[in-house]
């Protein structure tokens, strides 16, 4: 088999697909000899898992902590790879290419379309997967100061509601 070309439609998650915000270490600076890479994590639906299953990709994903029924995968894309490096193609809905410094960046719960070639290697049970475009279909702002697992902060005194208390003057005994 040579390259396949697969799309898939989903919700994506922690995107770091452009030069000024990728993951330059990885786990444990795996990564910091090749100019780190870019990354996304796609919730994907059954359908769309279908679609990267048949193209024999070796990405399995783990169920979604934010959408009930979705499977969450990272694609990624070296930044100095010999064959393919540097940033995905990223565009807006209509096709415009996404910049960085007017847009921003992809926030989570965006909806994105992705395309990824996924390719045979020279070891014959390896088989790559390599992000090459992402299209933002509804874009969600990231808000850096959103945090997910914060907890909420606690009602403030006037948010509180107000509990009368009736006396009763009668003491029994």
């Amino acid at each position: 088999m040579a390259t396949r070309r697969v799309k898939l439609s989903g919700i994506a998650y922690w995107a770091k697909v452009f030069p000024e915000n990728r993951d330059l270490t990885g786990f444990e600076n795996a990564l910091v000899d090749v100019g780190g890479q870019t990354t996304i994590d796609m919730d994907l639906d059954k359908d769309n898992l279908a679609l990267l299953k048949k193209s024999h990709s070796m990405k399995k994903g783990t169920p979604s902590k934010d959408n009930e029924g979705l499977t969450r995968i990272k694609f990624t894309r070296r930044w100095e790879d010999r064959v393919a490096g540097g940033p995905p193609v990223v565009v807006k809905a209509d096709g415009q290419p996404w910049d960085y410094d007017v847009d921003g960046t992809i926030g989570n719960g965006s909806l994105v379309e992705v395309i990824l070639s996924v390719y045979d290697t020279s070891r014959k049970n390896i088989v790559g997967t390599r992000l090459e475009k992402v299209k933002v279909v509804e874009h969600k702002e990231y808000n850096p100061d959103a945090e997910e697992d914060e907890p909420a902060p606690p009602p403030k005194a006037a948010d509180k509601p107000k509990v009368k208390v009736e006396l009763d003057d009668d003491i029994p005994f």
